[in-house]
C-alpha cells in the first residue's frame, strides 16, 4: 500500500448525493486499497441537500489531503458529477492511466484496484475492465464472465459503472451523457465507448461490492426501462441497425457450428460465405461440453449443422445455401428442436421447390429410415442435441419437427453422417463432466448461447436469414412467383447488372414455395442469391372486411409477414415487382423495412391502371420511397390522386431507365 502517492496511476471517482452515512464506507474501502501504485480519490458533492454530507466529506479531505480531492458543484445528476471528476483528472492528474467509478453506496475489497489494473495491463486491447458483481444487502453472486459481446450489450447492461476505464477512452471524448437522469447512463456510456472503437474485458475476482436494495436508482430505472431503452437506441442508431447487428452476430456469436463430416472440421459462422473460426472435431467437442459446465465462460453456437463440404459448395453454387439454413430454422426455431433437409433432383428441370416431408415419412419406425437416412443436412438446436446425448437413444430423443424435401438441379449429394457425429460427442472424455454445472455464480447473461434471438426480436421471433451485408449495395427484388415473370423484371435486372461489378449484390425473393430458374434467367441476367418464402400467401379479402376507399383490403398473415421480413433485414434497397393482387402483402413488409432505413421502390404493372390497382397503390404508398408507373396515364392518375412528384417516376417502353428515381 502506498499512502502518499506523488504520481498516482489510478483515480477513483466517487459522486455523492444523498448518502452522507454510506459514503464513509465507500471512502474507507477506497483508502484501504492495497496496491503497489499510487491511487488518487476524487469525491464530488453533487449539491447534496444534507449538510452532514459536506461535513463527512470535508472531514475525510482534511484527514487525507494528499490522497483525496474534494470537489463541490451544484446538483446536475449522477452523470454530471462523474464528468466533473473525470475532467478534473484529465486536467490535473497527467500521471493517471485509468479511472474507476465508485458510487457512494458501494464498496471495494482491499485488492480490487490491484486486480483490475493487472487485468487492464494484461489486455492492452481493452478499453475497460468490468466485474462479475458480488451484491450485498440483497445477496447475489452474478456471473458476467466470458468474452465481452457488444451484441449482447445492446440488449442488456452487462457492464457496471463500477469498472476500471482506460484514460484513452475519456481522451477520445467519451463521457457520461448528462441527459440520462433516470438511470442506465452507464449502459449508454459503454455503448459510446464501443462506438469509439473500445471494448471491455471481464474480471471475475474484481473485488467490487454492489449494495442491492429493493428501492434504489436502479429500481427506478427498471420502472422506466421502456423509455430509457428507447433513449439508448435513439442515441446509437447505427449500432441498432439490423445489418450491423447481423454482422456483430457473425463476428462475436456465430449462429452455427457446421460439422463437415467429410473433412472432420467444424466451422463457427453465421454467414457461411464469410470466414470464421475453424475447429478440429476434438476442440469443438471439448468446447461443447465446457459450455455445459460453465455457459457464461464458454460459448457455443445455438445450432449444430451436420453436413458435408460438397453439399455446402453445391448449395452455394446454386445461390440457395443461406435460404436453406433459414428454412430449416423456420421448421426448428427453438433450441429443443431439430430438423433435416433431403435434397433431391428437381422433378422439372430448372425448378426449385420446397415442401415438408410427408406425414407417413415422419412417422417412420426408424430414425434413419428414408428420407432421413438420405438427408444431406441436419440442423440440431443445442438443447435437442444435449437431450440426445444425455439419453443415448436417438430414436426416442429426436423430436417430431418435420424435415424438408428440397428439389434442385445438380449432382446427387452425399448424406450427412449424423450417427458418427452423435457417437463422437457422446463418447468424448469430457461428456461426464458436462452433466453438471461447476460454477458457483449465478448465470446473469440470459442471451449467452442464444444471441440469434437479438435479431429475431425485430421480426416477432421469426428466424433471420444468415447473410451479412457486404461492402456494396444489397438489393432485394421481390416477386410473387415465376409462373409469369414480368417484363419489368428483365428490364430492372439489366439495369442493375453493373452494380455487381462494383461490389453490390442482387437477391431474388419469391413469396412462394417454388421458383423456375429458366424464367428467372431472362436475358442472361445474374443474381447472387435466391430465397423462397416456403409457404403460400393467403389470398382473398380480410376477414374483418377492412376497407380503403370502399375496396376490401387483402387478408394479412402476421406470421408470414414477419417470416418474410426475416429474409430481408440485411438489405439496404428493395424493389417490389409483385402482381396487383400480391402487392399489398409485399407492401406491408416495406413499411417495416423503410422504418429500419431500407430504401423501398414499387414497380407497378400495367394492370395497376384499373381502379382497384390505383386504390391499392394509394393505400400503401407511405411504405415506399419511390413508385414507378408503367405509362403516363397511370403516372398522371397517381399524381392527381395526391402522390408527391418526388415519389413517383415513369418507366415506359421508350424510356425504360428511371435512374434518377431508382
Amino acid at each position: 500500500m502506498n499512502p502518499t502517492p506523488s504520481a498516482p496511476r489510478l483515480a477513483i471517482i466517487i459522486p455523492v448525493y444523498g448518502h452522507p452515512v454510506l459514503v464513509s464506507e465507500a471512502l474507507q474501502s477506497a483508502l484501504a486499497q492495497d496496491a503497489d501504485f499510487g491511487i488518487q480519490i476524487i469525491v464530488v458533492n453533487d449539491g447534496c441537500p444534507h449538510p452532514e454530507t459536506h461535513q463527512v466529506l470535508q472531514a475525510f479531505a482534511l484527514a487525507y489531503p494528499e490522497r483525496l480531492t474534494y470537489l463541490r458543484k451544484p446538483n446536475g445528476g449522477l452523470s454530471s458529477a462523474r464528468n466533473a471528476g473525470i475532467r478534473h483528472v484529465l486536467a490535473h492528474l497527467q500521471s493517471v492511466e485509468a479511472l474507476f467509478m465508485l458510487d457512494a453506496d458501494n464498496r471495494l475489497r482491499p485488492r480490487a484496484m490491484a486486480h483490475a489494473m493487472g487485468q487492464l495491463e494484461a489486455h492492452p486491447e481493452a478499453g475497460w475492465v468490468y466485474p462479475s458483481i458480488d451484491m450485498f444487502g440483497i445477496m447475489a453472486r452474478c456471473d458476467y464472465g466470458g468474452p465481452y459481446s457488444r451484441l449482447i450489450h445492446t440488449q442488456m447492461n452487462t457492464c457496471e459503472a463500477g469498472s476500471l476505464i482506460r484514460r484513452a477512452v475519456f481522451e477520445a471524448g467519451v463521457l457520461f451523457d448528462e441527459n440520462f437522469r433516470l438511470g442506465f447512463e452507464d449502459w449508454d456510456f459503454f455503448l459510446s465507448a464501443g462506438d469509439a472503437g473500445f471494448r471491455g474485458v471481464n474480471l471475475e475476482d474484481f473485488g467490487f461490492l454492489y449494495r442491492k436494495r429493493p428501492e434504489s436508482m436502479l429500481a427506478n430505472a427498471n420502472r422506466s426501462q421502456e423509455f430509457l431503452v428507447r433513449q439508448i437506441r435513439e442515441a446509437h442508431p447505427a449500432l441498432y441497425s439490423p445489418a450491423n447487428q447481423l454482422q456483430m452476430e457473425h463476428d462475436e456469436a456465430p449462429r452455427y457450428a457446421i460439422w463437415l463430416t467429410d473433412r472432420a472440421l467444424v466451422r463457427l459462422v453465421t454467414d457461411p460465405d464469410l470466414a470464421g473460426p475453424t475447429l478440429s472435431i476434438s476442440d469443438y467437442v471439448r468446447l461443447y461440453w465446457a459450455s455445459r459446465t460453465a455457459p457464461m465462460q464458454h460459448r457455443i453456437p445455438p445450432y449444430l449443422v451436420a453436413t458435408t463440404e460438397s453439399t455446402l459448395h453445391a448449395l452455394g453454387q446454386q445461390a440457395v445455401l443461406h435460404w436453406l439454413l433459414w428454412q430449416l430454422e423456420t421448421v426448428a426455431p427453438e433450441p429443443e428442436s431439430l430438423t433435416f433437409a433431403e435434397i433431391v433432383e428437381a422433378a422439372t428441370p430448372g425448378h426449385i421447390h420446397v415442401q415438408p416431408v410427408s406425414e407417413a415419412e415422419e412417422n417412420a419406425d426408424s430414425v434413419f429410415q428414408s428420407p432421413r437416412e438420405r438427408a444431406q443436412l441436419w440442423l440440431l438446436g443445442h438443447q435437442a442435441l444435449f437431450g440426445i446425448l444425455q439419453r443415448g437413444d436417438e430414436s426416442a430423443a429426436i423430436p417430431t419437427a418435420p424435415g424438408l424435401t428440397v428439389q434442385l438441379d445438380g449432382p446427387q449429394l452425399p448424406r450427412a453422417n449424423l450417427e458418427t457425429v452423435l457417437e463422437t460427442m457422446a463418447t468424448a472424455l469430457w461428456a461426464a463432466a458436462g452433466e453438471a454445472r461447476w460454477r458457483w455464480r449465478q448465470p446473469s447473461i440470459g442471451l449467452r448461447n442464444r444471441e440469434h434471438y437479438v435479431l429475431r426480436k425485430a421480426v416477432d421471433g421469426q428466424p433471420v436469414l444468415p447473410r451479412c451485408a457486404g461492402h456494396g449495395r444489397e438489393i432485394g427484388i421481390i416477386l410473387s412467383g415465376t409462373d409469369a415473370v414480368p417484363d419489368r423484371f428483365a428490364t430492372l435486372m439489366r439495369e442493375l447488372q453493373d452494380l455487381r461489378q462494383d461490389g453490390g449484390r442482387l437477391h431474388l425473393i419469391l413469396l412462394d414455395t417454388h421458383a423456375d430458374r429458366q424464367r428467372l434467367a431472362i436475358a442472361g441476367c445474374a443474381y447472387d442469391s435466391l430465397s423462397l418464402l416456403g409457404a403460400p400467401w393467403p389470398e382473398g379479402p380480410d376477414a374483418e372486411v377492412l376497407l380503403f376507399e370502399e375496396l376490401p383490403l387483402p387478408i394479412a398473415d402476421p406470421v408470414l409477414d414477419d417470416r418474410a421480413l426475416g429474409l430481408m433485414l440485411a438489405l439496404n434497397e428493395v424493389h417490389v415487382l409483385a402482381e396487383v393482387q400480391r402487392a399489398p402483402a409485399a407492401s406491408r413488409l416495406m413499411g417495416a423495412l423503410r422504418r429500419w432505413g431500407t430504401r423501398t421502390i414499387l414497380h407497378l404493372p400495367e394492370a395497376s391502371a384499373s381502379e382497384p390497382g390505383v386504390a391499392l397503390t394509394l393505400a400503401y404508398e407511405h411504405a415506399y420511397d419511390h413508385i414507378l408507373a408503367p405509362d403516363e396515364r397511370l403516372w398522371t392518375e397517381l399524381r392527381a390522386r395526391g402522390l408527391p412528384l418526388a415519389k413517383i417516376g415513369l418507366r415506359t417502353a421508350q424510356s425504360p431507365s428511371a435512374e434518377s428515381t431508382v
